[in-house]
């Protein structure tokens, strides 16, 4: 994307993300193994300590439930969920918790989120050429002043292609359709529910329409672009998602407001 777009939106520093809330699992380590490999999007096995990466659950018919990062730390993984999504993540999950014989576990641990330029952080979760992102948690009375605000957050996470969903989004979406076949899927793993079908949809199906990120300013009317989850504004400049059609996107690029599609 062009730079100067870019330095609108990213301010590298830290803050405490209050949306996010951190959830684990209590039993046998070999049971939540497991548990993880057979619901998860992601192949939790390639974590190192202390690292976090991008996933989610689908559902049978391989529509996303809910998405979250999960979190490894001393040989523990812990599930990191927006406040708005963690109901509908626990009672998805609560049928194989008890089938596995483990326990799900809401901790009040805090979550710190960081935004630096690329390579400075130890454990990023994603990242470009530009930047990079990153999450720690720690425990509730851990004391701390944020140096960058939750838009600042929002918006790198924009750029980086990266969708946190919303409760209207729960089963809305297949992967594929929101970035998430590149951000939050291996496709390498054991099976999840879901999963065979979304492999077809990656490697057998007509992809019509892209996931993009779109900066804009406020002369640009959405009326004719299927917008998708919050639009964030800072230094009177919008960043926000939307799902357009593979053949519409020149037309889109040359739209009045339109300053950048990722």
């Amino acid at each position: 994307m062009k730079k100067d777009i870019h330095n609108n939106f990213i301010k590298n520093g830290s803050l405490c993300i209050k949306e996010l809330k951190v959830i684990k699992f209590n039993g046998d380590k070999e049971k939540i193994d497991e548990f993880l490999n057979g619901q998860i999007t992601s192949d939790h096995k390639q974590l190192t300590n202390n690292a976090a990466q991008l996933s989610s659950i689908c559902n049978h018919k391989g529509q996303v439930i809910a998405d979250f990062i999960v979190n490894k730390s001393n040989e523990e993984y812990r599930l990191v969920i927006n406040d708005t999504l963690k109901a509908t993540l626990i009672n998805e999950l609560n049928p194989f918790i008890k089938l596995h014989r483990l326990e799900i576990e809401e901790t009040n641990n805090i979550v710190i989120g960081n935004i630096s330029t690329k390579g400075d952080l130890e454990y990023p979760f994603c990242s470009n050429k530009y930047i990079e992102v990153s999450i720690s948690v720690e425990s509730h009375d851990f004391k701390y002043k944020n140096s960058i605000s939750i838009e600042n957050w929002h918006a790198a996470n924009k750029i980086l292609g990266n969708y946190f969903m919303q409760p209207e989004d729960i089963a809305r979406f297949r992967p594929v359709e929101i970035n998430y076949d590149n951000l939050r899927v291996s496709f390498d793993k054991g099976c999840y529910r879901g999963q065979e079908i979304v492999a077809r949809m990656k490697y057998l199906g007509i992809d019509r329409r892209r996931f993009c990120t779109i900066i804009s300013n406020g002369q640009f009317k959405n009326e004719s672009i299927k917008v998708i989850g919050p639009i964030i504004t800072i230094n009177n400049l919008n960043i926000f998602n939307a799902i357009i059609k593979r053949d519409e996107i020149e037309q889109t690029k040359t739209t009045s407001g339109v300053l950048e599609i990722i």
